[in-house]
């Protein structure tokens, strides 16, 4: 009985462990959280008329286009949920010359992802880092009729918390290089000496094993 109520214990606390790690967001995720709820915010700024139709014009200091995608897209899924009328310049349904409407501005400064320290480093044991997911825009938007600026702003996001080191591949993604970075290196001596030196052991002790059968 004694057994089993460890065993059951043992499932369950493995179990908490699993959920706890697989709760936590990739860092897609989390931009796409936290970017989204600060362009929402700026719909609602009370000299933003949201009868309007909001034409967006993005652009970028670097030169990963994907940056420029990831903003077009959490801005056409913003515009659906919140039932914009919203267009992005050079693409669908622009807006003519002559029609009156929002004109969005925004600059994409950076988006980043870091692993800026290790936060436990137990020897061969447990491994955690902490994880930095950042992001910084310059927005404008004014109404193409007047010019009147309605709103500039810098909009930035920062989320911080700590992930498995051994695990931190599958929090980023494959499509998206600034989901990406690399990790604090372990010490040399866990990663390179200590291994070479168990393999070293082990060969050692083979070759007296099979050396004292023999005699």
């Amino acid at each position: 009985m004694h057994g089993t109520f460890i065993y059951l214990f043992s499932l369950l606390f493995v179990a908490g462990s699993f959920f706890a790690q697989s709760d936590k967001k990739t860092n897609l995720e989390v931009l796409e959280q936290d970017v989204t709820a600060e362009f929402e915010k700026l719909f609602y700024y009370p000299d933003v008329n949201r009868e309007l139709q909001f034409v967006c014009y993005v652009t970028q200091k670097s030169k990963d286009k994907n940056e420029k995608r990831f903003v077009e897209n959490i801005l056409k899924k913003s515009a659906e949920k919140n039932k914009l009328k919203l267009s992005i310049s050079g693409g669908d349904n622009f807006a003519s010359d002559d029609s009156v409407y929002n004109k969005l501005q925004i600059e994409i400064i950076k988006i980043r992802t870091s692993y800026p320290a290790l936060v436990k480093n137990r020897f061969l044991g447990e491994k955690t880092i902490k994880r930095e997911v950042t992001s910084e825009f310059d927005v404008n938007i004014s109404t193409n009729s007047s010019k009147r600026i309605l709103v500039f702003e810098k909009v930035s996001t920062t989320y911080k918390d700590e992930i498995p080191y051994d695990d931190y591949g599958q929090y980023q993604s494959d499509e998206y290089l600034f989901t990406q970075s690399t990790p604090p290196d372990i010490s040399w001596f866990e990663t390179i000496i200590f291994p070479a030196a168990a393999v070293l052991v082990s060969a050692v002790v083979t070759i007296l094993f099979f050396t004292i059968r023999s005699k």
